[in-house]
Protein backbone atom coordinates (compact mmCIF):
# COMPACT_ATOMS: atom_id res chain seq x y z
CA UNK A 1 0.00 0.00 0.00
CA UNK A 2 1.38 3.59 -1.18
CA UNK A 3 1.94 6.39 1.74
CA UNK A 4 -0.70 7.79 0.14
CA UNK A 5 -3.21 5.51 0.71
CA UNK A 6 -2.42 4.41 3.76
CA UNK A 7 -5.65 5.69 6.59
CA UNK A 8 -4.82 8.37 8.77
CA UNK A 9 -4.91 7.86 12.36
CA UNK A 10 -7.14 9.91 14.73
CA UNK A 11 -5.40 12.49 16.49
CA UNK A 12 -6.18 14.38 19.95
CA UNK A 13 -5.44 18.66 20.41
CA UNK A 14 -4.31 19.59 23.87
CA UNK A 15 -4.53 23.40 24.15
CA UNK A 16 -3.87 24.58 27.69
CA UNK A 17 -5.46 28.30 28.24
CA UNK A 18 -4.13 31.09 30.75
CA UNK A 19 -6.85 33.29 31.39
CA UNK A 20 -5.66 37.09 31.37
CA UNK A 21 -9.43 38.44 32.14
CA UNK A 22 -12.84 36.96 33.07
CA UNK A 23 -13.56 33.49 33.11
CA UNK A 24 -16.94 34.06 31.87
CA UNK A 25 -15.81 36.25 29.17
CA UNK A 26 -13.58 33.46 28.23
CA UNK A 27 -15.96 30.52 28.08
CA UNK A 28 -18.10 33.04 25.95
CA UNK A 29 -15.68 33.28 23.11
CA UNK A 30 -14.71 29.87 23.25
CA UNK A 31 -18.05 28.83 22.76
CA UNK A 32 -18.32 31.08 19.72
CA UNK A 33 -15.06 29.39 18.48
CA UNK A 34 -16.24 25.94 18.99
CA UNK A 35 -19.48 26.43 17.01
CA UNK A 36 -17.07 27.44 14.11
CA UNK A 37 -14.95 24.09 14.62
CA UNK A 38 -18.02 22.10 14.80
CA UNK A 39 -19.15 22.64 11.68
CA UNK A 40 -15.51 21.97 10.24
CA UNK A 41 -15.53 18.21 8.36
CA UNK A 42 -13.12 15.62 10.51
CA UNK A 43 -14.13 17.08 14.05
CA UNK A 44 -15.18 13.95 16.19
CA UNK A 45 -15.57 16.30 19.72
CA UNK A 46 -14.08 18.34 22.36
CA UNK A 47 -14.16 19.34 25.71
CA UNK A 48 -13.33 22.19 27.41
CA UNK A 49 -12.08 21.55 31.35
CA UNK A 50 -11.49 24.08 34.02
CA UNK A 51 -8.48 23.82 36.33
CA UNK A 52 -10.35 22.93 39.28
CA UNK A 53 -7.70 25.03 41.82
CA UNK A 54 -7.16 27.68 39.47
CA UNK A 55 -10.01 29.40 37.80
CA UNK A 56 -7.67 31.55 35.03
CA UNK A 57 -6.29 27.77 33.72
CA UNK A 58 -8.14 25.95 31.50
CA UNK A 59 -7.26 22.88 29.26
CA UNK A 60 -9.39 22.42 25.95
CA UNK A 61 -9.49 18.38 24.61
CA UNK A 62 -10.35 17.78 20.56
CA UNK A 63 -10.37 14.76 19.12
CA UNK A 64 -10.25 15.02 14.90
CA UNK A 65 -10.33 11.89 12.34
CA UNK A 66 -6.91 12.98 10.94
CA UNK A 67 -4.13 15.86 11.37
CA UNK A 68 -5.67 16.74 7.87
CA UNK A 69 -8.71 17.87 8.77
CA UNK A 70 -7.29 19.96 11.70
CA UNK A 71 -4.82 21.34 9.66
CA UNK A 72 -7.53 21.98 6.70
CA UNK A 73 -10.00 23.36 9.60
CA UNK A 74 -7.11 26.34 11.15
CA UNK A 75 -6.32 27.15 7.11
CA UNK A 76 -9.81 27.64 6.92
CA UNK A 77 -10.26 31.90 5.71
CA UNK A 78 -12.50 32.26 8.31
CA UNK A 79 -10.83 30.59 11.58
CA UNK A 80 -8.60 33.54 12.49
CA UNK A 81 -11.36 35.86 12.96
CA UNK A 82 -13.16 33.61 15.16
CA UNK A 83 -9.78 33.32 17.19
CA UNK A 84 -8.40 36.92 17.79
CA UNK A 85 -11.27 37.39 20.87
CA UNK A 86 -9.69 34.16 22.45
CA UNK A 87 -5.93 35.57 21.69
CA UNK A 88 -6.65 38.74 23.08
CA UNK A 89 -8.11 37.06 26.70
CA UNK A 90 -6.03 34.30 26.84
CA UNK A 91 -2.22 32.84 26.43
CA UNK A 92 -2.49 29.55 24.95
CA UNK A 93 -0.21 26.52 24.68
CA UNK A 94 -0.67 23.16 22.12
CA UNK A 95 -0.08 20.18 20.65
CA UNK A 96 -1.25 17.33 19.11
CA UNK A 97 -0.98 13.81 19.94
CA UNK A 98 -1.67 10.41 17.94
CA UNK A 99 -3.35 7.76 19.82
CA UNK A 100 -1.55 4.68 21.29
CA UNK A 101 -4.01 3.05 23.91
CA UNK A 102 -7.41 3.61 24.96
CA UNK A 103 -10.09 2.39 28.04
CA UNK A 104 -13.68 4.88 27.73
CA UNK A 105 -16.03 3.44 30.47
CA UNK A 106 -19.29 3.26 28.69
CA UNK A 107 -21.51 2.12 31.99
CA UNK A 108 -21.19 5.48 33.39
Amino acid sequence: MAQQDMPQPQVTFVNRFTVSGSPQEFEDAFARVAAFMREQPGIIGYTLSQDVKDPQRYVNIARWEHAGALRAAVGHPDFQSHVEELRRLARSESDLYAERHRYLDRTG
